[in-house]
């Protein structure tokens, strides 16, 4: 059986790559210290395979963790304390898992993974230089 643990964030709260870092850590260690012992143990048998998806708002959380209890789905949601980036009490993470993965797809399957929009803008910006340098080749023959 092919298992996973997702990860969901909150993209609208801009968090830093280390802020983000620390609250997957929280909802990694929270869900596998209160999970299923033998779900934990497919999962690790398994590769211990962990997706890190977004989210675009509270609201969009709360109703996927909402739909993951509704399927018997381990959640760990994190709360921040608010002592560095967000808010007190600011809701950032969630984890659902693990599980079976087409478990855990019912509740997540249609979210994207979580990218950096500087990562994202440094992908583009190389692919306008790549293309710019074909510019200027074809221009000069």
């Amino acid at each position: 059986m092919s298992c996973k643990l997702a990860v969901v964030a909150r993209k609208d709260l801009g968090m830093s790559a280390g802020k983000l870092a620390a609250q997957v850590g929280h909802a990694v260690h929270d869900t596998v210290t209160e999970c299923d012992p033998k779900k934990l143990d497919a999962w690790e048998e398994d590769g211990s395979m962990i997706v890190v998806l977004e989210a675009n708002s509270e609201e969009e959380l709360k109703g996927l963790e909402a739909l993951a209890k509704r399927q018997s789905l381990q959640v760990a949601p994190i709360t921040d304390e608010g002592l560095t980036e967000v808010e007190d009490e600011t809701l950032t993470v969630l984890a659902i898992g693990p599980d079976a993965s087409k478990k855990v797809d019912t509740v997540t399957g249609k979210l994207s993974l979580y990218r950096d929009e500087a990562a994202e803008l440094r992908e583009k910006l190389k692919a306008a230089e790549s293309e710019l340098a074909k510019l200027k080749e074809r221009s000069e023959m």
